[in-house]
């Protein structure tokens, strides 16, 4: 399902409401929509909603996520030289860079504190433990772990709506063939959901909402 353009179809599910709720509309088509859309719309279209919100929770922790490992960046880096110019037979994490995963920068991070702590009392670890690598390096590993719940809420929002869409866009077509069989195919009501034409936001809609198309 990766060329399913979510926002798109969101938009057409309010849209058939929108036809179904027009004074005067046909019985065929309100009736078609309020017994066999409408519970399947109702149940997808918060679904859909979630994964937004999904989204913009991730875009948040994960922004914060990078913006914190570029800052400890340096303390790290600086913090590692100094324990290895005074214990040379340290064995270290590589710099943060050099790390592949975020899982790794975070084992990286509590690593070096871990081997550092093991030299406290001394006039360098005890340095680098009150400096930033000590004081800023457990606020990264929450910014990090914030990250990693973030994304794998926004995994789980994407496979509910993914699970719902099947069904409900079944749905959908039954629909659209009713309204188009009762009020025809050049109907301003099913050209709104129907067409490259359909897909555009009407002015009363705003602009696109945003939603992923994968």
């Amino acid at each position: 399902m990766s060329d399913i353009r979510y926002d798109v179809f969101a938009r057409w599910l309010r849209r058939c409401k929108e036809i179904a709720e027009e004074p005067e509309m046909t019985d065929a088509v309100v009736g078609v929509y309020n017994d066999v859309l409408k519970p399947y719309a109702e149940t997808y279209l918060p679904l859909d909603t979630a994964v937004l919100k999904a989204m913009s929770a991730w875009a948040k922790e994960n922004g914060e996520a990078i913006d914190a490992i570029e800052r400890l960046d340096e303390p790290f880096r600086t913090a590692r030289e100094v324990a290895l110019a005074n214990v040379p037979t340290l064995e270290l994490p590589d710099t943060l860079k050099a790390q592949t995963t975020d899982t790794d920068i975070v084992a990286a991070i509590e690593t070096t504190i871990d081997v550092i702590d093991d030299h406290a009392g001394t006039p360098w670890a005890d340095r680098i433990l009150a400096g930033r690598l000590g004081t800023e390096g457990p606020e990264v590993v929450r910014e990090i772990t914030e990250s990693a719940a973030a994304n794998k809420g926004l995994s789980g929002a994407k496979e509910k709506r993914a699970a719902a869409y099947g069904p409900t866009h079944d749905r959908f077509l039954r629909f659209k063939r009713v309204l188009r069989s009762s009020l025809g195919p050049s109907s301003k009501q099913y050209r709104r959901i129907h067409g490259r034409a359909a897909e555009k936001p009407e002015p009363n809609e705003g602009g696109p909402t945003g939603g992923p198309t994968t």
